[in-house]
């Protein structure tokens, strides 16, 4: 027999069911991936804030901007980041949902909850796998952590997690209805293929206790990243925020479950007792999570001023006063898209410290009307301006007409990274050029001679 890892479980010592081993029934032994669901979950859509889904996360690149000196003098270029926003980790539910009935109706659950009852490693240990989350546990954790860059890793775990948790949450779910359903005598269903043990208990306890074990693993990777000092501070935020969503939303299917599951045994000291442990946990772990998000928050309220100020001497060193108008503005816009929307609006757990705090958030629409101002004026001029009486009206038309093709060979290849930004500009120069009060339409109805 191979050499079993010891296990502390804080649970009755009296309790012999939680000795290590393995059953010698081929019909019961959770060594068979007979029932296998791993791939099922792997592609369980994420969905983004924005509403797209992805099974991955897209990798964030940073703004900035190179320079190249030609004869023609120097050129800037400005260096594309990522659009894609920052996602938050939410799981449709049919998918999860399936899953879990599946398991139910498959009798996985029912192995595995009866089998941790004798060898508690090797149950949660297939359980996690199954999931996709061994790396909740520490030797898969150092052995995955190996393997890839240590953001990368976090990035991709916060999302592995994500749907294990819930796909967790909704297995457990619906492993007690199945219970109450069929609990219709005084001592309860055999629901539970168990392995012979000192002591004989109801499924709904060893139910209870497998929901201890599996939350107290899983809320504890939770902790550690809330812990961990290494992680990007922005990815950090990101991922935490993510996690502490989904821990909000299965903290409420798990203890609606383990409030249905105590009804049947409301005399019961050991399950009230676990039941409060795992309320605990959720809510221990979900403190930590906020007071990393804040930490990180508050260090963003103080850098963004720094940032600011950098940029304006940054873009004293453009000549061309509408490049270096929309270098601030691509800068600017990439600081509110980045810390105002991914840290102030993303954080509805701390949304009376966040209101209270105002980034400059619409320092760059100023930069915008700026870069407008500077740019597109010199052409409008052109047609409202006045002009010697010797000047022809079609020779009005004509200036605005030349200014506009210079203007727009100019900035021909001038960058606007950010796709929602560069929507917004184009709209705002076609109002102000071409449908404005002051645009060409409007110069056009009032000389229909022209």
């Amino acid at each position: 027999m191979e050499p079993q890892l010891a296990i502390t479980m804080e649970l009755d010592s009296t309790d012999t069911s939680m000795e290590l081993g393995r059953s010698s029934d081929p019909n019961i032994s959770l060594q068979s991936r007979r029932h296998s669901y791993l791939e099922e979950i792997r592609s369980l859509p994420v969905v983004s804030a924005g509403g797209s889904s992805s099974s991955s996360r897209s990798a964030r690149s940073s703004s900035y901007y190179s320079s190249s000196k030609s004869s023609g003098g120097s050129r800037h270029r400005y260096v594309p980041y990522s659009s894609s926003s920052r996602r938050l980790v939410r799981l449709e539910d049919k998918g999860p949902r399936d899953i879990a009935r599946r398991m139910v109706r498959d009798g996985f659950m029912g192995k595995l909850v009866g089998e941790f009852g004798r060898a508690p490693i090797s149950a949660l240990d297939r359980w996690f796998s199954e999931l996709d989350v061994g790396f909740v546990l520490p030797l898969a954790l150092e052995k995955e952590k190996g393997e890839l860059a240590l953001d990368q890793f976090y990035n991709l775990a916060v999302q592995r997690w994500a749907r294990g948790i819930t796909v967790m949450a909704e297995a457990l779910s619906a492993t007690q209805r199945y219970l109450q359903e069929e609990g219709s005598t005084v001592e309860g269903p055999a629901v539970f293929v168990e392995l012979p043990t000192a002591q004989v208990d109801r499924d709904d306890l060893r139910l209870v206790r497998f929901v201890e074990a599996t939350v107290c693993k899983m809320l504890a990777f939770a902790d550690a990243l809330a812990a961990d000092h290494t992680w990007h501070p922005m990815d950090k935020f990101s991922g935490l925020m993510d996690v502490r969503i989904s821990i909000s939303e299965v903290s409420e299917i798990v203890m609606l479950t383990l409030k249905n599951e105590s009804l049947w045994l409301p005399d019961s000291e050991e399950m009230q007792s676990l039941i409060n442990k795992i309320g605990n946990v959720f809510i221990h772990t979900k403190d930590n999570l906020d007071k990393a998000t804040l930490t990180i928050t508050n260090d963003a309220k103080a850098v963004t001023p720094v940032l600011s100020n950098h940029l304006e001497k940054k873009s004293e060193s453009l000549s061309d006063p509408s490049l270096r108008y929309l270098f601030l503005l691509n800068n600017s816009y990439f600081l509110q898209d980045q810390i105002y929307n991914n840290f102030f609006m993303r954080d509805r757990f701390h949304a009376k410290s966040m209101t209270s705090y105002s980034l400059p958030s619409d320092k760059y629409r100023y930069y915008q009307n700026c870069y407008l101002d500077v740019s597109w004026d010199p052409m409008l001029s052109c047609l409202h301006g006045k002009m010697p009486l010797w000047f022809s009206k079609p020779s009005q038309l004509a200036r605005f007409e030349t200014e506009f093709q210079t203007t727009c060979r100019h900035q021909k290849l001038w960058k606007v990274p950010n796709p929602k930004l560069r929507q917004s500009l184009r709209e705002a120069i076609i109002d102000k050029v071409i449908t404005g009060p002051t645009g060409y339409k409007k110069y056009l109805e009032a000389h229909p001679e022209q």
